[in-house]
C-alpha cells in the first residue's frame, strides 16, 4: 500500500475541517465529503480527490484514526501528490528577491508562503549572484534554479512554475501589477529588469504591512483578481526576520508555519548532493565520519579590514563590524565543541568543516591551528573541478549542503547563510544546532536557546527526502 504523509499544517486543516468528511464504522474506510475541499492545502487537496476514487486507500485508513477522539499523528512530511501540481486558476505570482542569494532564497520561501495562500502559481527563477562575484573571479550572472534546488520535488509539494516554462507558454515578460508592503525594498524592481521581467506600466499596489489574517489575505486575493501576473517584492515582510532569525519551532502563526514548511520542500538538486557526497568521502573522511560545520562571517565587508590585521584590534573593529566579537569567540567556542564531541567519538576522530569567505581562510586557519584544530574547506578549486568554472555564490550553495549534515552546527549572527542552514537544519530533524555566536555572546544565549535546542526527531512541518540518501541586508552571505 501506499504510504502517504501529512504535515502538522494538514493535520491542522483535516481537524478543523472534520464536518467535512464522514468517516464511520461502518463506512469501511470510505471518504464521503459534504463540500469540496477549496480550504486545504493544495497537495492534501490533489490527494484528497484522488482518495474519492480509492476507497481501499491505506491513507483512508489513517485518517479515520487521526480524526478519532484523542487521536495523535506524528507524521514526518507533508503530504507529496503522486506528481507536479498543476497551474492554479488564481493567476502567476513572481517574486522580486533581494539581496544577495540566501537573501533571496528566504525571499523566494515567503513568496511560496504567499503563493500557497492566495492560490496562486509560483514562479520560480534563476537566483542572482552575490553582488561582487565578478571581483572574486565568477560570474555577474546567474545560478540555475534547477541546478541548485530539486524542482521535481518542490512542484510536488506547491504550484510553480520556472520562468522559461512561463516564456515557453507565450508570456512575453510583462507583469500586469506589482504588489509590495511598503516602500523600504521598492528598488529591488531592479532584479527582476535583471532577469528581464518588466514592469512598465504596471500599477503598483502597496499593501502596507502584511499580518497574514485571513481577513488580509482575503482583501489582497480580491485586489489582484484583475492581474493574472503579479510580481511581489518580498523580503521579511511575510515572515519576521526569515532572512536570518526565523523561531525555528511551530508557532501556530499560519505564515510562520507554512514557511517551515516551505523549508522542508525547498532542497537541494541531486548534483549538488552528488558534490557535497563526494566532498565529504574525499575530505571529511566519508558517511561515518562525524564533524563539526562553523560558518564565520565578519558583517559588513568592511570588516574583513580588520580580521586581515596581523593583530586583531576590538576596540576599532566594533567601529565597523556588527559582530565584532565574533572574532575573539569563534575560536573557543568551536574548541569547546570539539572537546565535547570528541568525549562521544574518540580523540581525534571528529572533523572541521568551516565556511567562510575564500581571502579570510589564511587568517582562520591561523587561528584554529592556536587551539591544534585543522580546518577543512570547499575551496573554488573543489567546484571548479566539478562544474568547470568558479563561483563564489554556487560554493556557498554547496557548502550549506556539507553543513546540514554536520554532528553540530556553529553560525553567525546577521548572516542569511548561518539563517538558511539552520532552518533547513530544522525542517531535516538534525542534530545539535549551537547558538550564533553574536557580537554580545550573553545575549546569544538568551536570544536563541529556545530556537536553536536540539531537535531529537524529524519533527511534523517536515523532514525532507535528503534525508533518505541598498541597506542593511547588502551582500549578507
Amino acid at each position: 500500500m501506499t504510504s502517504i504523509r501529512i504535515s502538522a499544517f494538514a493535520l491542522t486543516w483535516l481537524v478543523a475541517c472534520s464536518a467535512l468528511l464522514v468517516v464511520d464504522a461502518t463506512s469501511n474506510g470510505v471518504l464521503r465529503p459534504s463540500q469540496d475541499y477549496a480550504s486545504a492545502p493544495l497537495a492534501l487537496r490533489h490527494s484528497l480527490r484522488e482518495a474519492e476514487s480509492n476507497p481501499a486507500a491505506s491513507f483512508l485508513v489513517w485518517l479515520r484514526r487521526a480524526l478519532a477522539p484523542g487521536a495523535r499523528a506524528a507524521l514526518p512530511e507533508e503530504l507529496e501528490a503522486p506528481r507536479r501540481i498543476p497551474v492554479l486558476k488564481g493567476g502567476y505570482l513572481f517574486p522580486v528577491l533581494a539581496w544577495g542569494p540566501n537573501n533571496q532564497v528566504a525571499g523566494l520561501k515567503e513568496a511560496l508562503v504567499l503563493g500557497r495562500l492566495l492560490e496562486r502559481t509560483v514562479v520560480v527563477h534563476d537566483i542572482l549572484n552575490h553582488y561582487d562575484e565578478a571581483k572574486k573571479g565568477g560570474s555577474a550572472g546567474s545560478m540555475d534554479f534547477k541546478l541548485v534546488y530539486d524542482f521535481d520535488h518542490l512542484s510536488r509539494h506547491q504550484s510553480v512554475v520556472t520562468l522559461d516554462e512561463r516564456r515557453a507558454a507565450g508570456w512575453g515578460g510583462e507583469v500586469d501589477a506589482v504588489a509590495h508592503f511598503g516602500k523600504a525594498f521598492l528598488s529591488q524592481i531592479k532584479n527582476a529588469h535583471k532577469l528581464n521581467v518588466s514592469d512598465e506600466g504596471a500599477p503598483y499596489i502597496d499593501f502596507v504591512k502584511f499580518d497574514c489574517t485571513r481577513s488580509q489575505l482575503s482583501h489582497m486575493a480580491q485586489e489582484l483578481l484583475p492581474y493574472k501576473d503579479v510580481a511581489f517584492i518580498v523580503y521579511e515582510n511575510v515572515v519576521r526576520d526569515a532572512g536570518h532569525g526565523v523561531k525555528l519551532r511551530v508557532t501556530g502563526e499560519l505564515c510562520h508555519d507554512q514557511y517551515l514548511q516551505v523549508s522542508a520542500q525547498l532542497v537541494k538538486s541531486s548534483r549538488i548532493l552528488d558534490i557535497s557526497r563526494r566532498f565529504r568521502a574525499k575530505r571529511l573522511g566519508g558517511e561515518d565520519v562525524p564533524y563539526i560545520a562553523v560558518h564565520l562571517r565578519p558583517y559588513p565587508d568592511t570588516c574583513l579590514y580588520w580580521w586581515n590585521q596581523k593583530e586583531y584590534d576590538e576596540a576599532k573593529a566594533k567601529k565597523a563590524c556588527k559582530n565584532g566579537k565574533l572574532y575573539p569567540v569563534c575560536v573557543s567556542q568551536t574548541a569547546l565543541q570539539m572537546k565535547r564531541l570528541e568525549e562521544r567519538v574518540g580523540k581525534g576522530k571528529a572533523k572541521l568543516f568551516v565556511m567562510s569567505y575564500p581571502e579570510l581562510r589564511p587568517v582562520i586557519s591561523r587561528m584554529y591551528d592556536s587551539v591544534d584544530l585543522d580546518p577543512v574547506y570547499y575551496d573554488e578549486a573543489d567546484l571548479e573541478k566539478e562544474m568547470g568554472y568558479r563561483s563564489i555564490s554556487l560554493l556557498g550553495m554547496v557548502e550549506e549542503e556539507i553543513a546540514y549534515e554536520a554532528d553540530v552546527f556553529i553560525g553567525t549572527s546577521y548572516s542569511s547563510m548561518t539563517g538558511v542552514i539552520l532552518q533547513e537544519r530544522f525542517a531535516r530533524g538534525e542534530p545539535t544546532t549551537l547558538p550564533h555566536l553574536h557580537a554580545h555572546q550573553q545575549l546569544a544565549d538568551r536570544r536563541t536557546a529556545a530556537l536553536h535546542r536540539k531537535p531529537a526527531v524529524c519533527r511534523g512541518v517536515g523532514c525532507s527526502r535528503v534525508k533518505r540518501a541598498e541597506g542593511r541586508h547588502r551582500g549578507r552571505r
